[in-house]
C-alpha cells in the first residue's frame, strides 16, 4: 500500500459482532509479538514513517536559538509484567536558548528513526513558551495531548555538596515538583534556569535529577555550546487539555493494573476503525502502541 511495507490492514468500521473484534485484537497481539525483532530491523534502515503533521501555524523559522543543546540519559526502575526489575530507558536532549528551552527524545532531535521513543510515548515540553507558559505534547493512545499550563519553578533548597559531571562542578539542590521531591546537581558556570524535562528555577544548568524513591532520573553526559533552531511543533489533531486534567487521565489510564497485561483494555470499539500493523507495530489512528509495556510509574501527579 503505497509503497510502504504494511504486513496486516485490518478495518473494523461499522462492526457490531463483538467476538470478531476480539478476535482481531488478539490477532493483532500475536502479531506484534511475531513481528518485534523484524520491526527492529526495517525500523533501523529508514527515517521515521508518519512522522507527526505540524499544526498551519507551526513556525517553520523556529521560534528561538539555542545557546545550549544537553544530552540526557532518562532511566525509570520499574518491572515487567511478570514482576522482573527492568529498566524504561531512553536518551532525551535539551535545547537552551536566552529565555526558554525544549526537551524531546534525542532520536527525533536528531532527525533519526523515533519509532522506539514514539512506542514510549517520550513527550516534547517547551519551557518559558509561550512566555510565563509550559507547553507539552504528550500521548495516551489512540491521541496525542497539547498542555499548556503557567510556568511555576519549584521551591529549591540549595545545599554545600558538590559533585562533577561532564567535567562541570556542580552543586546540589533538593526541591518538589510535579507531587515528587527531586534531588538534583546543577552548573554554575552554565548560567541557565532550565533544566531536563519541566525542571527548572535553579542558577545555573540542571544536569542531574534524581527523585527521592530513586524511581526516575534524568543524568546529563554531553553539554556543548551549539547555535540551532528551536522548533515549535504541534500534531494537527492534538488534544488541547489542561495539564491536571492530562496528568490524571494519563496516571489512571496507564496506572491501571489491566494496562501491563492487555495493553488496550481502555480502548473504545469505535476507536478501532482505523488499525493497522507496520513494521510489526500496532497502529492505532497515527498513533504507535506499546503492546509490551512495563508497569507504569508516573513522574508526575
Amino acid at each position: 500500500m503505497c509503497g510502504r511495507e504494511k504486513f496486516v490492514y485490518l478495518s473494523l468500521i461499522k462492526t457490531e459482532n463483538t467476538f470478531l473484534v476480539k478476535k482481531l485484537l488478539l490477532l493483532m497481539s500475536l502479531l506484534s509479538v511475531a513481528f518485534t525483532g523484524a520491526m527492529a530491523n526495517r525500523m533501523a534502515e529508514g527515517g521515521t514513517e508518519n512522522p507527526p503533521t505540524a499544526r498551519p501555524d507551526a513556525d517553520a523559522d523556529g521560534i528561538a536559538e539555542t545557546l545550549l543543546v544537553a544530552d540526557y540519559d532518562y532511566t525509570c526502575h520499574t518491572t515487567d509484567a511478570e514482576g522482573k526489575k527492568t529498566d524504561v530507558s531512553y536518551g532525551v536532549t535539551l535545547q537552551v536558548a536566552k529565555d526558554m528551552a525544549c526537551t524531546m527524545g534525542q532520536k527525533r532531535h536528531n532527525g533519526e528513526n523515533d519509532r522506539s521513543e514514539q512506542l514510549l510515548y517520550v513527550p516534547t515540553t517547551w519551557q518559558n513558551y509561550p512566555q510565563g507558559k509550559m507547553s507539552s505534547v504528550e500521548t495516551i493512545p489512540p491521541y496525542r495531548y497539547l498542555t499548556v499550563e503557567k510556568m511555576a519553578a519549584p521551591q529549591w533548597t540549595l545545599l554545600s555538596e558538590s559533585d562533577t559531571i561532564c567535567g562541570l562542578k556542580c552543586q546540589k539542590a533538593m526541591g518538589k515538583y510535579g507531587g515528587r521531591e527531586w534531588t538534583v546537581w546543577f552548573a554554575g558556570s552554565l548560567p541557565t534556569r532550565f533544566g531536563p524535562w519541566r525542571l527548572n528555577g535553579l542558577p545555573g544548568l540542571i544536569m542531574r535529577a534524581v527523585t527521592a524513591d530513586g524511581i526516575h532520573s534524568f543524568e546529563c553526559r554531553r553539554v556543548e555550546a551549539v547555535k540551532e533552531k528551536i522548533m515549535y511543533s504541534v500534531p494537527e489533531d492534538a488534544i488541547s487539555c489542561t495539564r491536571s486534567k492530562f496528568v490524571a487521565l494519563r496516571n489512571r489510564t496507564f496506572g491501571n493494573p489491566n494496562y501491563i497485561s492487555k495493553p488496550g483494555y481502555y480502548v473504545r470499539e469505535a476507536e478501532l476503525e482505523n488499525v493497522w500493523v507496520m513494521g510489526g507495530v500496532i497502529i492505532l489512528g497515527n498513533v504507535p502502541v506499546n503492546m509490551k509495556p512495563a508497569k507504569f510509574q508516573p513522574i508526575d501527579y
